[in-house]
């Protein structure tokens, strides 16, 4: 159940921020080691240009237009040299940094079960975790009914979701959190000393005022952050600040979710302006998505510090890829694979996991597609099981339950 919700208390700073927990939450002062943050790019982005395959031989001729430059070609759109097959979009140089530190891994090539190419009944079905649109839950909240007792122990929740609305992974029975940044005026020191003295002794109201100004203290203020670009990626990097505001607090949550939305790619997917001709921070639309991500995964990483940083993963998944080629309006339509990032002080990077299967077209999937070798789902798995700490039998009857005969990719966690 989502224990929150917009309180009449607003412009309290805590006020459109969120808030109505039971009577007598406190926010615990525990510590949980792990932190874990799931990233959903809502939209579908283009696995090819995010992960170009310019080692497959077939890249250049079929992307046309949207071939990036081979790393090293010297076209000023160079893609980021991962290995002698795959490179990274030339905007994601904070994670290739990431990458070649060993911090990032990539899975290519991958989709979830469903594939008919509609957003939102692929988003709907990821955040499920099935296809069976009678289960009304999500993944990530059936997850906190099975984790270890460290990540729950003295909170009242051990997730929280950011945003104006709750992630759908997130809904659910469990108790969790959700924040949202303030959009009314904020009240003065001298309103919400006010109000606390008047609520102080009110079992129900007191409590949810105290829990708000405690959330917001945490939280911060988003207007008050400074980040280039336009609306979706604006807010990422605002949001991934936020996030690790939250997940760095002794009293805060330790699963934190993000969505990421815009990666809808049918039109002008590769209009970029040269780096030494830009006015500010502008790119180009999708450059300005890719720069978005960048920069707010590195923020969140700055943000946690070296020591919660070390203890953090970052999934970040779409709900499906791009048509291989380029359609009439310089852009690419609903597909079916694409990829996964897995970012953090914790994982086993520095490598690309990828049953290839090539991008000739008799090789395409409907003559169109990327084709998935790797089911989602075994990233998820193996996170749920490595980092998470989750039992196999409650994923594969619970969490994931059509995914019985999905093995989890291993080995992504460092020991």
């Amino acid at each position: 159940m989502i224990i929150t919700r917009r309180t009449a208390l607003t412009g309290l700073g805590a006020g459109a921020l969120w808030t109505t927990l039971a009577p007598g939450f406190a926010m615990a002062q525990v510590e949980t080691e792990r932190r874990f943050v799931f990233v959903f790019l809502r939209g579908g982005m283009d696995g090819l240009s995010a992960v170009p395959a310019y080692g497959d031989p077939n890249f250049a001729s079929q992307r046309g237009a949207l071939a990036d430059g081979a790393p090293g070609d010297g076209t000023g759109f160079d893609a980021r040299r991962l290995d002698d097959v795959f490179a990274l979009n030339p905007d994601l140089a904070a994670m290739h940094d990431l990458y070649t530190s060993g911090e990032m891994l990539i899975v290519h090539a991958t989709c979830h079960e469903y594939q008919d190419r509609s957003h939102f009944d692929a988003q709907d079905a990821f955040d499920r975790g099935a296809l069976d649109k009678s289960l009304k839950s999500g993944w990530l909240n059936r997850t906190l009914a099975h984790l270890p007792t460290v990540w729950s122990d003295g909170r009242d929740f051990a997730a929280m979701g950011l945003g104006p609305t709750l992630a759908f992974s997130l809904r659910g029975a469990s108790p969790v959190g959700t924040w949202s940044p303030a959009t009314s005026p904020q009240a003065s020191s001298d309103t919400i000393e006010r109000l606390t003295r008047l609520y102080e002794t009110d079992a129900v109201l007191g409590p949810i005022l105290e829990t708000g100004l405690a959330a917001q203290s945490i939280g911060g203020d988003m207007s008050s952050m400074s980040a280039q670009g336009f609306g979706p990626a604006t807010d990422f990097i605002k949001y991934a600040k936020t996030a690790a505001s939250f997940l760095k607090a002794p009293e805060g949550p330790r699963i934190v979710t993000i969505d990421y939305g815009n990666w809808d790619s049918h039109a002008d997917q590769n209009a970029r302006i040269v780096a030494s001709e830009r006015t500010g921070n502008y790119s180009g639309r999708f450059a300005e998505m890719y720069l978005g991500l960048d920069r707010g995964i590195a923020a969140m990483k700055a943000d946690l510090g070296p020591d919660v940083w070390s203890k953090t993963t970052i999934m970040m998944v779409t709900e499906f890829g791009r048509t291989v080629k380029i359609n009439g309006t310089r852009g690419t339509d609903h597909g079916t694979g694409g990829v996964a990032f897995l970012c953090g002080g914790t994982v086993n990077g520095g490598r690309v996991i990828a049953d290839w299967p090539g991008l000739s077209d008799s090789a395409l999937l409907e003559g169109r597609d990327l084709r998935p070798t790797t089911n989602l789902r075994a990233l998820v798995k193996g996170v749920l099981y490595e980092h998470l700490g989750v039992g196999e039998e409650a994923v594969n009857s619970s969490i994931l339950p059509e995914s019985r005969g999905v093995e989890a990719l291993q080995g992504l966690i460092r020991a």
